[in-house]
């Protein structure tokens, strides 16, 4: 094997296949082929050339590279607008776990909804992830899908030709109520998201679909609307606490909402008893309020990592016919939801519920 340890290293910027090759003894192709992984070379032969660029300190060149394998090595990431309807821990979220999924030497081009989205430029991007959250999104999924651009849609169920992977937020919603109702409680009102968001929809389908199975009836004030943010909540408790007959649980459709609920409740010393309380999404904040928050824990991680697997699937070439894949939610008790049935010490509860 040449020895190549005592070499001084060069400037990567001035390193290129070539200089590996003739240190190597072999042509630039084969190292081309050893630097992607090809295996046409020799692991032996590989393992040297691999050595060899290691000490000189070479790096890929992304522009030689994309315009040999026709790729831009970005994707991008398109999601709707961050104000006033979505959480902005949740977009963060799901921008952290693509990131952190991303394939080697790519980046991410991120671009939000309420920009030009007739201007995107579809040709720098190898791929697309879409965090979508409201019909009019739809546009921008059929720009995409007229430049012929790989997408998967994330958070939305769509009518689309598309690969689609979201959550069952109905389940998620129907399991909150469900077990309010079976700690005691009776009167349970809902605070909702906008009324444009088909999460909002869905968690409140969820709720009224727990009522009606339980053949529980409530008033129409009980559900409020308001937007993903602690004001939001506060307000919208307000608003409830103002009724001739106040709610003894509230079902928030995302855990700011719950929290700015709680602090109206704590708020006021002229309840006779505590109203329960719970969020959706599990997020961090659900862990330091007062009381700590009980919610159903959506899959963000999960639903943006699966999204950046299926996306580089499509890029490598592997065909995949569109679908729609929902995530399970899970139920997180904590201590916003005290029992409320006389004489019971215990609930039965879902066996995958975490208790934190």
């Amino acid at each position: 094997m040449t020895n190549f340890i005592n070499r001084p290293q060069e400037s990567n910027s001035l390193v290129t296949i070539k200089d590996i090759a003739k240190l190597a003894g072999v042509s630039h192709m084969t190292v081309s082929r050893a630097l992607n992984g090809s295996s046409a070379v020799t692991p032996q032969t590989r393992d040297k050339i691999l050595a060899i660029a290691k000490e000189m300190n070479y790096t890929v060149n992304i522009n030689a590279k994309s315009l040999v394998l026709r790729k831009k090595y970005s994707i991008g990431v398109v999601f709707s607008t961050l104000s006033p309807a979505t959480a902005p821990t949740f977009v963060i979220s799901c921008l952290k776990a693509i990131y952190q999924n991303l394939a080697q030497d790519y980046n991410m081009v991120i671009q939000d909804l309420e920009q030009n989205v007739d201007n995107f430029n579809f040709s720098r991007v190898d791929g697309i992830i879409l965090i979508s959250q409201q019909e009019s999104d739809d546009y921008f999924i059929d720009l995409a899908l007229k430049h012929h651009t790989k997408l998967v849609v994330i958070n939305r169920r769509v009518k689309k030709p598309v690969i689609n992977i979201t959550v069952d937020e109905i389940m998620g919603a129907k399991t909150a109520v469900e077990l309010l109702i079976k700690q005691g409680y009776q009167q349970i009102a809902h605070i909702n998201g906008p009324c444009n968001i088909q999460s909002s929809r869905d968690r409140h389908n969820g709720y009224r679909q727990a009522l009606y199975d339980a053949g529980i009836k409530t008033p129409r004030l009980y559900s409020q609307s308001a937007s993903f943010s602690l004001a939001g909540g506060y307000e919208a408790m307000n608003k409830l606490l103002a009724l001739p007959v106040i709610p003894d649980a509230v079902f928030c459709a995302n855990d700011e909402i719950a929290i700015g609920a709680l602090k109206v409740i704590n708020e006021q010393t002229n309840l006779t008893t505590k109203i329960a309380v719970v969020g959706f999404n599990n997020s961090e904040i659900s862990l330091y309020s007062n009381p700590t928050l009980t919610t159903i824990q959506k899959p963000i991680l999960q639903m943006a990592e699966r999204a950046s697997q299926v996306l580089f699937e499509l890029i490598e070439g592997k065909v995949i016919e569109p679908y729609t894949e929902l995530l399970a939610t899970q139920l997180i008790l904590r201590d916003s939801t005290p029992l409320k049935l006389p004489n019971v010490d215990e609930v039965i509860i879902p066996n995958d519920t975490l208790v934190i």
